[in-house]
Parts: structure tokens; C-alpha cells; sequence
């Protein structure tokens, strides 16, 4: 993790992430990217252009001074042209690691993800992670990082990398967590069972990685009780894939109510190869 790309609006939700990347990358020694877009109307609007660049350039001094981080490893870029178009143009034309997005207060997984432009950006990068920081979190030493999976096979071994390395940068534990649908009693599939063993193994010994099952007719309301059991998991990752459980998200059923409120980081994985 040594480039990261927060693209920055202005707004208060992200402020808080360029924040938490901010002190994300002093933690990695990693390099900041401040990415800005705005459209012809904010010029037409009275919203000069050097007004902006200026107060970019003043946010990376004031993030170098507040959080340590050496003001030649913070970058500002600042363009006119629709959000996504921009970003995407930037982002094939340089190499990040990871991107940070910040979100509106949430209510639940789907408000926490609908919103802002991460959805679009989600669909659209399918190579790079992605931190989903919501609007209350508040950076801090992580302890313990649960990472949801679906034991099915990934089909790239280096997938969960950044997982493994944000977990040895802190220290942290990580909790291997499948929700069963299939009730209890139900014995794994042999398939589930070497992946389960695939996915622990990936994090050892560096790493203490431990299994959770989770029995749950329905899937985030499985992940919203074990952590509000465990209060202690400081972020989330998930695979998104086609045809994952991360995809309900997304889905067009409307008949129950997303019940998964969290104040966590959410750490979105490319599947990788095969995509």
C-alpha cells in the first residue's frame, strides 16, 4: 500500500476520509493523492479555479503538519469534467494501490454504499481496492478486522493481500467469517472446507486468523449480529465479485430492510483474475 487516491469534494463526509487516509498513509508511509473535479457550471457560478487549487494546496499543508506526513508525499490534482469520467482518466493514467471514498451518515450496508459516487466508481474499478469510509468513523489503532467470505473459491491467491498487510500494520486480528444459510446441522461442502483452510492459511503465521460461522437466513443480518456481539471489529472487508453475497447489496429486492448499521471502515476487494 504505497499510493493512495482519495477523490475529495469538499464536503464534510470527505473531509473526514481524506482524514482517515491521511493518517492511513503516515501509518504506511504511503503517498496521498487529493483528487478534485468540478463541472463548467461551478466556473459559471462564480467559483474560480486558483480559489480551489489554493484551498487543495492549503488542506495538504495543514494534513502534513497534523498528521506527520512529509508534505512531498501529499499530491493535489484538480481538473474540470464529470466526476467519474475524470477520475477513471486519472486513475489509467497513474498507479494507487488503494482508493479512499467518504459517505453520508448511514443508516445501513446499502445506504453506506449507495452514495456519493462509490457505487459508480465500484462498478466501474473492478482492480482496485476500495475503503468505504462512513461519515461518523473516526480514525484508530485496529484490532481486529472481520472479513467476510463466501468460501468460494477467489480467483486470485494475492486478493486478500491488502488484508494481510493493513492486519500487520496494526497488529490486528483477522476473523474469517461465513454466514450459513443453510442452518444448523447442515454440514460444509468439501469445496467450502478447503477454501476456508485456503483462505486462514494465507494469513499465517504473520497473522492470528480465526473462523467464525455464522448461522442466518439472511446474510447481512447474520454480519449486523455478530457485530453487534463483537463491538470490538474496527473494519470490514468483503470480495466484490459477480454473483458474491456482497451483490445483494445491489440487488432489486426491496422486501426486507437492510439491518447492517455500522460506523466501520468497509475495505471492498477486486476478486482479480478472471473478473
Amino acid at each position: 500500500m504505497k499510493n493512495i487516491l482519495v477523490p475529495f469534494d469538499f464536503s464534510h463526509h470527505s473531509r473526514n476520509a481524506l482524514e482517515y487516509a491521511a493518517q492511513l498513509a503516515a501509518k504506511a508511509d504511503a503517498k496521498l493523492c487529493i483528487f478534485h473535479a468540478y463541472d463548467r457550471s461551478e466556473v459559471l457560478e462564480g467559483v474560480k479555479v486558483a480559489t480551489t487549487v489554493s484551498a487543495m494546496e492549503d488542506i495538504q499543508r495543514k494534513l502534513a503538519k497534523q498528521f506527520g506526513l512529509s508534505e512531498k508525499k501529499i499530491t493535489g490534482k484538480v481538473v474540470q469534467g464529470e466526476f467519474i469520467e475524470e477520475v477513471l482518466e486519472f486513475i489509467g493514467k497513474n498507479k494507487f494501490d488503494m482508493i479512499a471514498l467518504g459517505t453520508r451518515g448511514a443508516s445501513g450496508l446499502r445506504e453506506l454504499l449507495v452514495g456519493s459516487y462509490t457505487v459508480n466508481l465500484m462498478q466501474e474499478l473492478r482492480d482496485i481496492p476500495m475503503l468505504v469510509i462512513p461519515e461518523k468513523a473516526s480514525f484508530a489503532s485496529i484490532r481486529n478486522i472481520l472479513l467476510c467470505s463466501d468460501l468460494e473459491e477467489i480467483a486470485d491467491d494475492n486478493a486478500l493481500d491488502l488484508v494481510k498487510e493493513i492486519a500487520m500494520l496494526f497488529n490486528a486480528d483477522v476473523r474469517l467469517a461465513h454466514v450459513d444459510k443453510k442452518g444448523a446441522g447442515k454440514n460444509p461442502t468439501y469445496e467450502n472446507v478447503l477454501e476456508r483452510r485456503r483462505e486462514i492459511h494465507i494469513f499465517e503465521p504473520e497473522v492470528d486468523c480465526t473462523y467464525k460461522r455464522i448461522v442466518s437466513n439472511d446474510i447481512l443480518s447474520g454480519i449486523k449480529y455478530y457485530m453487534d456481539k463483537k463491538e470490538d471489529n474496527d473494519m470490514v472487508a468483503m470480495v466484490y465479485r459477480e454473483h458474491s453475497f456482497i451483490e445483494t447489496i445491489f440487488g432489486m429486492n426491496h422486501t426486507h430492510e437492510m439491518a447492517y448499521h455500522t460506523t466501520v471502515p468497509l475495505l471492498v476487494l477486486p476478486e482479480g483474475k478472471g473478473q
